[in-house]
């Protein structure tokens, strides 16, 4: 099956002024501008006139290998040159694709460097998979992810559709960072005993503070300062190792990032 195939798409199948865009950037997280709103504004400067003659797109974040994530459709509604930095294009979003933003997967083929293409010739890609509402993203390893405070959430309270983190969190003891992405301040927890990483993460669903005191105390002044925390793993010990050689981790850990002088630990 292929994107044209699908009921919401059968509107451009016959037109020849869609663009399918693969968005691939090493040096900006796409993903935060999604969640954020911000993705059609970031979508809208260019170095060049890359939608020249296009009406729509339909616009994917590259993933894995060579597959891509859909994240919306929009309408192009003019375009202009910008001296020497490239175009800027105004647009609006189509909001009739809501059901399938984060959730569509394609395989964009070997020629990833082509990252727009019409889809009346090669843009019209193989679908894949069409993942479970409100699925997060793939396991992609224990030192390869940053999760924000909404991404944790929605993990947690969602296990079967993410079984596979929490099979892997609860397989595991370890260190773990707590970012506080509006100050740069760290936290650095430790987690042990029955369901690892996972039952620990846990708490901070249920509490954001974690129970911790500094963190208590940052966001007694705002409901909703936790939201711009951000979780990830610093060092991923067997499950069943001793208390102490945990703490121990959380403490070197501690030492290295200076999260105490500077940080969010009182300890």
């Amino acid at each position: 099956m292929k994107i044209s195939d699908l009921r919401q798409f059968t509107y451009f199948r016959d037109r020849r002024d869609v663009k399918v865009a693969r968005h691939k950037e090493p040096k900006k997280d796409l993903w935060e501008l999604f969640r954020q709103e911000k993705f059609g504004h970031y979508q809208e400067f260019q170095s060049w006139d890359v939608f020249k003659g296009a009406k729509y797109i339909l616009s994917f974040i590259g993933e894995r290998d060579k597959y891509a994530k859909f994240v919306g459709v929009w309408e192009i509604l003019s375009s202009h040159k910008r001296g020497a930095n490239g175009f800027r294009y105004s647009s609006r979003e189509i909001k009739d694709f809501n059901d399938l933003k984060g959730r569509l997967v394609v395989q964009w083929g070997k020629g990833t460097r082509s990252w727009t293409q019409w889809l009346h010739t090669k843009g019209d890609k193989e679908i894949v998979e069409l993942l479970p509402p409100n699925y997060v993203m793939d396991f992609p390893g224990y030192y390869d992810f940053t999760l924000t405070y909404d991404q944790l959430s929605e993990i947690v309270n969602d296990p079967k559709t993410h079984r596979e983190w929490q099979r892997m969190l609860s397989s595991v003891c370890g260190v773990y960072l707590v970012l506080d992405r509006r100050s740069g301040k760290q936290y650095i927890g430790s987690a042990y005993g029955t369901d690892g990483i996972w039952a620990r993460w846990k708490k901070y669903v249920k509490t954001p503070s974690g129970g911790n005191k500094m963190l208590r105390e940052l966001l007694r002044g705002s409901c909703k300062r936790h939201k711009h925390f951000q979780f990830s793993i610093l060092r991923v010990l067997e499950p069943n190792a001793r208390r102490g050689d945990v703490i121990a981790a959380e403490v070197c850990s501690k030492r290295k990032l200076g999260s105490r002088a500077f940080g969010l630990n009182s300890n």
